[in-house]
């Protein structure tokens, strides 16, 4: 499999764990996700769900133990942009629209030169 069918299957895979975790309808619903690597080979995972509906803004979170999913998938992820483009991402946004159609915004670290 090449490496972008890779990144969309584990991004199905956050799609499906961030759809569950939204509680009734919905016009946006939103995931940031972190990932932060360490220098002594450790590594931190977050994330902040949100959703909207009729103007409301509602938050909540990954349901367990689907959130484990992320211990699996965000380093994945990670690691095969990383090979792939060279991008060292520290967060993205998925955003899953009414219609399905869902949107990444991947966040690079500012360039401290």
């Amino acid at each position: 499999m090449n490496p972008i069918e890779t990144q969309q299957q584990i991004i199905d895979q956050l799609y499906w764990l961030v759809r569950n975790s939204v509680e009734g309808e919905f016009d946006t619903a939103k995931c940031n996700f972190d990932y932060q690597q360490f220098e002594d080979g450790s590594s931190s995972i977050g994330s902040r769900l949100s959703y909207h509906y009729a103007g409301n803004s509602n938050y909540g979170r990954l349901l367990y133990p689907d959130r484990q999913i992320l211990d699996e998938t965000i380093p994945q992820l990670h690691a095969l942009m990383k090979a792939h483009t060279g991008g060292d991402w520290q967060a993205f946004t998925l955003t899953i629209n009414k219609d399905g159609s869902v949107t990444t915004e991947f966040k690079y670290p500012d360039d401290a030169r």
